[in-house]
């Protein structure tokens, strides 16, 4: 398992340079539309496949599922997905405007760490090591100093 996690880490990584790449082209926005429109497009063959393959439960029952949902569930959906549209546009404008598509992506990284470990502690109520907390102060250092010119 440790090895598609790490084949996909490693493509993932690619893609500022692929997103700069076709910045010279297409505008931010442009991008965006089509990049959303894509990967439409593979959910929807993935979920087609998905339900070929193997049987599912009834339209009727995933839409009751659906309907079950709580104002919070939904809203918590509705907020997920703002956050993706949202990070995705500000990643863009940092591509094309400002950085190198390196150094966003090392202040993504850092960010998404440093949030991830605070939603862990206060939201989650996570209890981390000294040794832990010490392995995410030094990766945050180590992130710090790759960065800077």
């Amino acid at each position: 398992m440790y090895h598609y996690l790490l084949g996909v880490s490693v493509f993932k990584s690619f893609t500022p340079y692929f997103r700069k790449h076709v910045f010279t082209t297409l505008s931010g926005e442009e991008f965006l539309y089509i990049n959303t429109f894509l990967i439409f497009l593979l959910v929807l063959m993935y979920f087609l496949y998905k339900n070929s393959r193997k049987k599912v439960r009834s339209w009727s029952n995933i839409l009751n599922n659906y309907y079950q949902l709580s104002y919070t569930q939904f809203f918590a959906i509705l907020f997920i997905s703002t956050i993706a549209v949202l990070s995705s546009i500000f990643v863009f404008e940092f591509d094309r405007n400002y950085n190198s598509p390196l150094m966003n992506s090392i202040y993504l990284e850092t960010l998404t760490t440093i949030s991830l470990i605070l939603i862990a502690i206060f939201i989650f109520k996570e209890k981390y090591t000294r040794l832990q907390m010490l392995g995410f102060f030094l990766v945050i250092l180590g992130i710090f100093l790759v960065s800077n010119k």
